[in-house]
């Protein structure tokens, strides 16, 4: 009973906390919403492209922003953004990401191989590969990376999953519907184990399902049932029930809310109700607002969506939603843009990396204006294609190209380190297919795949940064071993 008090407790006190700051608005003015404005705001959701980053089909400039993971202790590292992954943006007016957190939500060992709807098992917890553009959900394919197709994916490999969790009906539990399986070289200790909030008892919690994964903490934060939740624990910790977490994270509607002027999550609609009208997306639980209209029929089965949340009491309003299935594309187009150099374009089929994104073009998808690019040059190329499900290739459905661009677009180059200064920060890199040497130095912000001090000279890279304005230096955020 103390337990069950101090939780209540704990979820008043937030409650609580959060309205205060609405209204005093921490130094900015309230919306008739209620919501914190300024034009500061939070988008969770799935990265479905480069442009600066692109999240289910928005754009954000990304050129100052950190982009960081979370540890088992709570502390953040540096970390590259790729296609598929679950991201939670922090942006001021004019979506200028000032941070990317990514957010794996199951890090660990496969515990049970790709069954039948493609459905596998990591940590324990069931996972849906998503294989073709026909899905009920409207979800993209999933990204795999490291394999060749869901039949690769054998138990006891060790993976990074990202994706939306959504309730299946059939089973009465929650699925993770991944948008990207990463294949790791290594074998993480912590491991990450994730999901739906089913029930909570004092410091225990249970995942998933109502007989799914019990989890023992020493503290939690303030938490509901339905709530999403990321988990670290010992891998050692497995073979135990209940789970003894290293430490349990969840995030905080209530804040974001009362702090941002536009907050928006997006991922796949659980518990639909048509009468009270509300649904679920990723554990937050929404009232569509009086006069916004749905497809009801695909919140029903579970079908993509993005919702616009302002306050609205206990329960978050859904003052705007967009759903795939009512003509939205909502990143299921796949958008790809940034400088490069050392392509051949004109071979008749063009395969090349772009913003860590493999990409396929056939002739027909490749405009003429493309053919023409020295291999020499550096050149502006916007890619717009899919997916396949079938390895983490784009298959471009157009390629457009510019020598003339304004701006400093993120540039993209592969090549061979020809020299390092660790002390002052830069690097020298011998790009591949021209002969030609560029300037690179990097910052804070930047993320290294392996610290700088071993990278050795003649290592071949991929790096990625802006140009900064007035010199031929490239300010590094990614620097990588390439494939």
């Amino acid at each position: 009973m103390t337990s069950l008090l101090s939780s209540v407790a704990r979820r008043l006190l937030a409650t609580l906390t959060a309205l205060a700051l609405a209204a005093c608005g921490g130094g900015d003015s309230v919306d008739v919403a209620g919501v914190g404005s300024g034009g500061s705001g939070v988008a969770s959701g799935s990265v479905t492209g480069f442009g600066s980053v692109i999240v289910d089909g928005v754009e954000y400039d990304d050129t100052a922003a950190t982009r960081e993971a979370e540890g088992a202790d709570g502390a953040r590292a540096n970390t590259a953004v790729k296609l598929g992954q679950r991201v939670r943006v922090q942006y001021a007016g004019g979506r200028v990401a000032t941070r990317i957190e990514v957010q794996a939500q199951l890090v660990g060992p496969v515990t049970a191989a790709p069954g039948a709807g493609g459905v596998l098992a990591v940590l324990g917890q069931r996972v849906r590969v998503v294989t073709g553009s026909g899905d009920l959900t409207q979800s993209s394919p999933t990204v795999l990376d490291g394999y060749s197709g869901v039949a690769a994916i054998a138990a006891g490999d060790e993976v990074e999953v990202h994706g939306a969790w959504a309730y299946d009906s059939a089973t009465a539990t929650n699925v993770l519907v991944a948008t990207r399986i990463e294949k790791r070289a290594d074998r993480p200790d912590p491991v990450q184990l994730g999901g739906v909030v089913t029930a909570i008892d004092g410091t225990t919690i249970r995942l998933n399902s109502a007989s799914g994964t019990p989890v023992r903490a020493a503290s939690l934060p303030t938490l509901a049932v339905g709530d999403v939740v990321r988990v670290w624990a010992n891998r050692s910790a497995l073979a135990v029930s209940p789970v003894l977490a290293l430490r349990v994270a969840a995030d905080s509607v209530a804040a974001d809310l009362a702090g941002n002027a536009s907050v928006s999550v997006s991922g796949l609609a659980s518990h639909y109700d048509p009468v009270g009208r509300t649904v679920e997306v990723q554990g937050v639980k929404v009232k569509l607002a009086d006069g916004v209209t749905v497809d009801e029929d695909a919140l029903a089965r579970g079908g993509f969506v993005t919702v616009s949340l302002s306050r609205g009491g206990a329960t978050p309003l859904a003052s705007a939603v967009s759903q795939r299935s009512s003509g939205s594309d909502l990143g299921r187009t796949v958008e790809v843009k940034g400088v490069t150099r050392g392509v051949d374009w004109t071979a008749p089929t063009v395969s090349f990396v772009l913003r860590g994104t493999p990409i396929q073009a056939s002739a027909g998808a490749i405009a003429p204006v493309c053919r023409s690019v020295a291999v020499s040059a550096d050149v502006l190329v916007e890619v717009r294609g899919s997916t396949t499900g079938s390895g983490a290739a784009v298959t471009a459905a157009s390629v457009s190209c510019s020598t003339a661009f304004t701006g400093a677009p993120t540039a993209d180059y592969t090549g061979t380190l020809a020299a390092i200064d660790t002390a002052g920060r830069s690097l020298r890199l011998l790009v591949s297919a021209t002969g030609q040497h560029l300037v690179a130095v990097w910052d804070d912000k930047t993320y290294f795949e392996q610290h700088p001090a071993s990278l050795p000279i003649g290592l071949r890279v991929e790096v990625e940064g802006v140009m900064d304005k007035g010199s031929n230096t490239l300010r590094l955020s990614k620097v990588r071993a390439a494939d």
